[in-house]
């Protein structure tokens, strides 16, 4: 198989760190289901909702959406470095 063919499902498999910021933006928990935790974002999904709604743990609700978009692109950036060691493992 070619380079350039190697080379373009390697980026098929990779996950943008930018997209999964975006949608942690608009969608609390969603950058951690984009990066392949989908447990842990649908946890923050529902505790974000849940301390939103009450008027006393909505700065707490705040600190979980920004932990989540910060774990969320982590995650991509982690899951984009599996997929290169196992790419180089297998071009050896």
């Amino acid at each position: 198989m070619s380079d350039t063919i190697q080379q373009a499902r390697l980026q098929n498999k990779m996950k943008n760190p930018i997209v999964a910021l975006a949608l942690g933006f608009f969608i609390p928990g969603a950058a951690q289901m984009y990066a392949g935790n989908v447990l842990w974002g649908a946890i923050n999904l529902i505790l974000v909702i849940v301390l939103a709604i009450t008027v006393i743990a909505s700065p707490l609700a705040f600190i979980i959406w920004l932990v989540s978009m910060f774990l969320g692109y982590k995650g991509a950036k982690t899951f984009n470095d599996k997929v290169l060691d196992n790419a180089e493992s297998v071009m050896k």
